[in-house]
């Protein structure tokens, strides 16, 4: 469960509201920063509200509220489920709390917000809810048997998963039990924790199935995912994409694939007619096959050829149909809904503007629950964001010369390349460009989390330094396309230069900088020799600079 008390190393992402889903209910969070010095303000002008979404765990959607002068603030977030955790983050300090429709005041002093152990005083909704929460993270911080993990992995080695849920959840439930005997909890307080409790229970079990192989007891469902719960919290989240990839790789089975083998001929020629590239004659035949759901074996051959035309959309669209198609084997509709949801968020930031905008609009009818409906459109909005900013940048780059030095597409993103050469030089002209400046190159890939993350975090290390000093030099494996890198770029402000290389290019480069790994980071001097190779990633910001201090 998230600490209360310290900012936790989220991606933290500007939370935007979007009329492409409808939105009734939502919490206005205000308050006031008491006592607020000029100092203090200087170094945290704003506060920060943020909220879970069930698809995503990783992420918290985030909407910043400046503080006035009189350190008031006030800020307005949507909600999906009927009680949502949320969380109220000031410089160095935050807690959670739990937001329904109506007002939640959050009141602090700027003279004990460092001293005092419960900082937070709460009025307006759940104010007695929240205020004996903060009470019990304060109680918490004390409590000397917190649950551990690895501990709770040996108790449960060799139980059947009945014992081994009931041995996880009394472990996470034990500092809330002790509380219990100091004050008596409100009923919602109770449910709150039972809630984080149960599902972190769950979190667990689902990770030690993934990792055994095994399938969960069926008798367990229900209380790992209880329907109809109007609770969200990050426990919740996190739970449930746990469930996700159990679920995914339960239905991967061989007896499942063998039963699941592939589509009917009505729906892969009803994906073909609608999203592949077909001539008239094409279609004729295609529609035929609708018709009567049947095709020869000497009609492969005609199949493979339309899918090859359209292979990475078809590709996509099939392996999602046979995906519920097997989720559907071995789970009820309610788990399908939430696995094929979760699949498509997971899968979004890894696409191309038009085809997020494809999947997500042959997707989104098929799922029924209607709060994992809104979650979904509230994750595709952030894919989407600066749309008409991020097509500018792909065309500008489409429009330029085939070889391009530092063309600027805007927001600070400068793009390198020159298919015509060999890798090596093509960096050299970066570095040359940069000459009397630290070198950070980040060799990364936007086809993975991992990789996007590590590139959003350069740019911590790029606006620490002054730009006469200290260059960020993006190395992207995009493979063919570099539509993919630039969108990513342009949506994210990757502020730096863009090394864009070629498969063989990557691959001489790669050779020099004497790099297997996906992510790696080289520190080059001012001279333009390499001074660290797998150096420190930029997630590991301290540890950077204390590499990065050598090379000035």
């Amino acid at each position: 469960m998230r600490n209360s008390y310290t900012v936790p190393f989220f991606l933290f992402f500007l939370f935007l509201t979007t009329a492409s889903w409808a939105q009734v209910d939502s919490v206005i969070v205000t308050g006031q920063i008491k006592n607020l010095s000029a100092r203090l303000y200087r170094e945290s002008p704003t506060v920060l509200v943020s909220r879970n979404n069930i698809l995503q765990a990783s992420r918290e959607l985030v909407r910043p509220a400046p503080l006035a002068v009189d350190g008031t603030f006030r800020v307005s977030l949507p909600l999906i489920y009927t009680q949502e955790e949320m969380y109220f983050t000031y410089g160095r300090i935050s807690t959670a709390f739990l937001a329904a429709p109506g007002t939640v005041t959050i009141t602090l002093n700027a003279d004990s917000l460092f001293t005092a152990a419960v900082p937070f005083q709460f009025a307006g909704t759940n104010a007695q809810v929240n205020q004996q929460y903060a009470r019990y993270k304060a109680f918490e911080a004390t409590y000397t048997n917190k649950p551990d993990g690895r501990k709770i992995t040996n108790s449960t080695e060799g139980k059947s998963d009945v014992f081994a849920y009931q041995i996880a959840l009394d472990a996470y439930r034990a500092p809330f039990l002790a509380y219990a005997k100091k004050e008596k909890p409100f009923p919602l307080v109770s449910r709150w924790l039972n809630s984080v409790a149960r599902y972190n229970a769950a979190a667990f079990l689902y990770e030690r199935a993934q990792f055994l192989g095994n399938d969960i007891d069926a008798t367990l469902s229900d209380t790992l995912r209880p329907a109809d719960d109007g609770l969200l919290t990050a426990a919740r989240a996190l739970a449930m994409n746990r469930f996700a990839v159990y679920a995914v790789q339960q239905s991967s089975t061989p007896e499942i694939t063998r039963q699941n083998s592939g589509l009917s001929v009505r729906s892969l020629s009803d994906l073909l007619l609608r999203y592949g590239r077909v001539t008239d004659d094409e279609r004729s035949r295609l529609e035929g096959y609708v018709d009567n759901n049947n095709a020869k074996a000497s009609d492969i051959n005609f199949f493979n050829r339309l899918i090859k035309r359209s292979n990475d959309t078809i590709q996509r669209l099939v392996f999602y149909e046979l995906l519920q198609q097997r989720t559907r084997t071995k789970f009820k509709e309610a788990a399908t809904d939430y696995v094929t949801a979760y699949w498509l968020a997971d899968v979004l930031p890894g696409l191309t503007l038009d085809f997020s905008a494809l999947l997500y609009d042959y997707a989104r009818p098929r799922i029924d629950d209607p709060a994992l409906k809104q979650s979904l459109a509230e994750l595709y909005a952030l894919q989407i964001k600066d749309s008409s900013q991020v097509r500018q940048a792909v065309r500008t780059l489409q429009k330029a010369q085939v070889a391009t030095n530092a063309l600027d597409l805007g927001n600070g993103i400068f793009v390198t390349r020159d298919a015509f050469t060999d890798g090596r030089a093509l960096l050299d002209r970066v570095l040359n460009a940069n000459r009397g400046k630290v070198v950070y190159l980040l060799l990364t890939s936007p086809n993975s989390e991992g990789g996007r993350q590590a590139a959003i975090d350069a740019q911590r290390l790029r606006d620490t330094y002054r730009i006469q000093d200290f260059a960020l030099v993006y190395l992207p494996a995009f493979g063919d396309d570099p539509r993919l890198w630039i969108e990513f770029s342009a949506k994210n402000k990757l502020t730096g230069d863009h090394l864009l290389a070629t498969s063989s290019q990557l691959e001489d480069l790669l050779g020099y900088l004497r790099s297997n790994e996906e992510i790696s980071a080289t520190i080059i001097g001012r001279t333009g020799k390499v001074d660290k190779r797998n150096a420190p990633l930029p997630a590991s910001f301290d540890e950077v600079k204390k590499v990065l201090v050598k090379s000035f």
